[in-house]
């Protein structure tokens, strides 16, 4: 039988996955992976390593449709935004450098300087913020590593390497695209305006392609198979929304190391700088993100220190809470791990426990950080209802944290909302299986193909009316902590950079 694969890869691991005819996937495989953290702020990604997971999984899943049929075409789904620069032959000359990394807080403050916000916002559709928007990382690594960059040949994303490695081709997507801070969103074209205002080499881009476009042929000696054609693919939460068949005015959330409410709209007018905004895999539709950056992360951090060395299985991550009341005995957590984007998009905001006391118990503080997570989500939810006006509908959740059942409910009682948790959470996966299914002739339209895919609701979360007024007393106080802590952020920050520069 004849299968189409799709690659994800995700912040902390990687999936390969298979999809028929039909609309039926399966051989799913998985190997997850480690950021580098070299220096406080900096955070790196060891891209021939994901390559090497990369190519081993594909080999894996590719191996196991054989026995029954063929590949006739390979999609990608990567993770946004990440910087790879490349040499003639796409090999990396520095490690990638993550959309969380902060080193290039100077050249944002100098291109906002130069460019103006305005002027960058009317072309991209999006603020500009170091590391998440990749001109930033462009220009620090000009200034700061200037033998490796003339040395470089093409800049990229991580999917831009990787499609190299499949394809032998550069070609950036314009999901991916839209993240670089120097992309026209609604003329789909890199912008000659921002990069030279701002000194960008445009002959150092990929060029870029509609995400179902088929960008070359992927060969490998250890298959001893005829070639096979390679589409694009997709940022991971654009392959997510293609998967769970988003329309515009329409909204889901996904669930992983963040945590991010999506927002489909055919009017690019009406994209709000609070959030982080894409174009759609399908032309002529934008997707909106409010986007928490480390909700996930900041319960697997919880797990890694307090509970995991003391024999705690990731049962606990269910049932602990359950040992706290409401508003966690007056313990605040917020989730800033490594700075925050949507809503305050400050690089320097930290993690936070707020109200600890001598009776405070590790049920308090873990049931803090699920309040806090679920506080966090409460005020994009209601930016997205202030400025969308979203009809009100069950939200689909998808991604590894939506299924923890206890998270789920807080959410539900919190935003006053119920959430469907699909059966199927891996959708970038899946979104990539469309994708080179679409290259493959499986369906000609990704409407047609919303008609064999079978994703049902898991289970759905309903509110507990009873706990709303309670939590919304709660979430008003938490709304104070930002505010109140914001200068000591910036002092902290300043003091921990000066003894990061003696250091060095």
């Amino acid at each position: 039988m004849s299968h189409v694969i799709g690659i994800d890869i995700g912040t902390s691991g990687i999936k390969v996955a298979a999809m028929n005819k039909e609309g039926e996937w399966g051989h799913l495989e998985f190997e997850p992976y480690s950021l580098l953290f070299p220096r406080n702020g900096w955070v790196e990604v060891d891209v021939n390593k994901l390559w090497a997971i990369t190519k081993k999984l594909l080999l894996k899943v590719w191996n196991e449709v054989m026995k029954a049929g063929s590949v006739d075409a390979i999609s990608l789904s990567s993770f946004c935004n990440s910087s790879v620069f490349m040499d003639q032959e796409g090999e990396a000359l520095y490690p990638g450098i993550m959309y969380l990394d902060q080193r290039s807080k100077n050249e944002a403050a100098w291109i906002k300087e130069t460019a103006g916000e305005d002027f960058l916002f009317n072309i991209t559709g999006n603020r500009l913020e170091p590391g998440m928007y990749t001109a930033t990382t462009h220009l620090w690594f000009k200034k700061h590593e200037p033998e490796l960059y003339d040395r470089t040949y093409k800049w990229g994303s991580l999917s831009t390497f990787i499609l190299h490695k499949l394809t032998g081709e550069f070609f950036m997507d314009w999901t991916h695209a839209s993240f670089s801070g120097l992309f026209d969103i609604q003329s789909y074209r890199w912008s000659k305006e921002i990069c030279g205002k701002i000194g960008i080499d445009m002959d150092t881009l990929p060029a870029v392609c509609d995400p179902s476009q088929v960008i070359g042929e992927f060969t490998c000696p250890e298959l001893q198979v005829q070639v096979v054609p390679v589409a694009a693919g997709g940022a991971d939460t654009a392959c997510s929304a293609l998967a769970l068949g988003i329309q515009a005015n329409e909204m889901f959330e996904s669930v992983g190391t963040s945590n991010v409410l999506t927002v489909c709209t055919d009017n690019p007018s009406v994209l709000d700088n609070r959030f982080l905004n894409r174009c759609h895999i399908i032309k002529g539709k934008w997707l909106s993100h409010g986007a928490m950056s480390f909700p996930g992360a900041s319960i697997q951090w919880f797990y890694e220190q307090f509970l995991k060395q003391e024999g705690y299985s990731k049962f606990a991550l269910e049932e602990l809470a359950d040992e706290s009341p409401i508003g966690s005995n007056g313990l605040f957590f917020l989730p800033y791990m490594q700075g925050e984007r949507s809503p305050i998009w400050n690089p320097d905001a930290r993690g936070s426990f707020v109200g600890l006391n001598l009776n405070s118990t590790k049920a308090d503080m873990y049931r803090s950080i699920l309040e806090g997570c679920s506080f966090g989500l409460k005020q994009i939810y209601e930016i997205i209802n202030e400025k969308y006006k979203m009809p009100k509908a069950a939200i689909q959740s998808i991604g590894g944290g939506s299924k923890n059942r206890a998270w789920a409910q807080m959410k539900a009682n919190i935003l006053d909302n119920p959430f469907e948790i699909k059966d199927i959470s891996e959708t970038a996966a899946l979104g990539a299986c469309l994708i080179a299914g679409k290259a493959a002739g499986y369906f000609t339209t990704y409407e047609e193909a919303r008609g064999i895919i079978r994703n049902e609701t898991f289970v759905r979360i309903e509110p507990q009316h009873g706990q709303l007024a309670v939590y919304q007393k709660y979430y008003e106080v938490y709304c104070e902590l930002y505010p109140a802590l914001k200068s000591f952020f910036s002092m902290s920050s300043r003091l921990n950079q000066s003894r990061e520069e003696v250091k060095c």
